[in-house]
């Protein structure tokens, strides 16, 4: 039997291919661990693990605001040499500036997306992604390749598919791409801490061929914490009334996963939605078979919720209810983020 292969496009922040792989691989590892069919497995020999990364696109960006002193607008535009910064980018960032001097996290993960959503880094990302996915599908068979997008990595993996399964091929410096709604179908699309909807730029997320059963993939799935901040902001809710998908894909097909259950105060992170039972085990279905009886599934469950820690959950819940969410804009996005940022290393953890 074919092995599944699980592409994985990573969030904003500091990446490579090898720690994105560690993340998954580790979170996996503790997963299994809960269940006595899965001790001693390896993850990586149930199915294949393709990190793709496109953190190092903005390196050049991140390297030359590091090294000057000037408010941020003047900073971009003088990296971007005699031409300025796209007007959409200096929106983006205006009334944020004194919310970001002299803090790394708008180099490490601020910049990320907006470079992403304002600037032209975006085609050459997404003709990357496009590439990966379109190898898995030469060299596995679409039906056994999942793809799975986290944080900003949900709008990489949406946009990439809306344009490499749209009407016109995705196209690049003379490369070009184009995979086909039937014969090239995914297995799975898996959308973890959702925010395509919130950054979406040429195409609706309700009305582009990211959808299962009748577009790019057989499953679309998405992941998202309670008391996940960033997927407040303009959630991706669709509904089942036939405008996106028919009645009966909707009820085979797609499915919302909302997990509560907290054990680090970082819930955005992927390893965290990945360790939780209510995400792990219809992935785990899905990449290879993975169905634990009644009992085991239960002491499995009962062995994850035995690690949640309620006072991370309090300190938790009574910062997301003290955000506001009512602009639902790029902006508000990121201002969401620096205080969950600041929230989570208050509990020295890493974000």
């Amino acid at each position: 039997m074919t092995k599944k292969t699980l592409i994985v496009v990573h969030g904003m922040g500091q990446h490579t291919e090898d720690s994105v792989r560690a993340e998954v691989v580790g979170a996996c590892e503790r997963a299994f661990a809960l269940y006595a069919s899965l001790q001693g497995k390896r993850p990586e020999d149930q199915f294949d693990i393709l990190p793709v990364e496109y953190n190092s696109f903005f390196d050049d960006y991140r390297a030359a605001l590091a090294d000057r002193s000037d408010d941020v607008i003047q900073a971009l535009s003088a990296i971007s040499g005699s031409a300025p910064p796209p007007a959409r980018l200096v929106r983006g960032i205006a009334g944020l500036e004194s919310r970001v001097k002299d803090d790394d996290f708008f180099a490490t993960h601020w910049l990320d997306v907006l470079l992403y959503r304002y600037s032209l880094f975006a085609e050459p990302i997404r003709l990357k992604v496009a590439e990966a996915i379109g190898k898995a599908v030469r060299d596995a068979g679409a039906t056994n390749v999942h793809v799975l997008g986290h944080s900003l990595g949900t709008a990489v993996v949406h946009d990439t598919l809306a344009k490499a399964y749209g009407p016109e091929p995705l196209e690049q410096g003379g490369r070009s791409l184009k995979l086909s709604n039937r014969r090239d179908r995914l297995g799975g699309v898996h959308m973890v801490a959702n925010v395509s909807r919130v950054l979406e730029s040429f195409r609706s997320v309700d009305a582009s061929e990211v959808r299962p059963g009748i577009g790019c993939c057989s499953v679309f799935a998405e992941y998202r914490h309670r008391l996940d901040p960033f997927t407040k902001v303009r959630p991706f809710d669709p509904t089942d009334n036939e405008a996106w998908i028919p009645h009966a894909v909707w009820r085979s097909a797609y499915r919302l996963v909302e997990p509560t259950s907290v054990t680090d105060v970082n819930v955005h992170g992927l390893g965290h939605y990945l360790r939780n039972p209510l995400v792990h085990l219809p992935l785990f279905r899905l990449l290879f078979g993975f169905r634990p009886g009644a009992q085991e599934r239960d002491a499995g469950s009962d062995a994850y919720l035995a690690g949640t820690v309620r006072a991370k959950a309090d300190a938790l819940t009574a910062a997301v209810e003290n955000l506001d969410f009512s602009e639902r804009s790029v902006r508000e996005l990121l201002a969401a983020g620096k205080d969950f940022k600041d929230l989570v290393t208050s509990f020295e953890e890493t974000f």
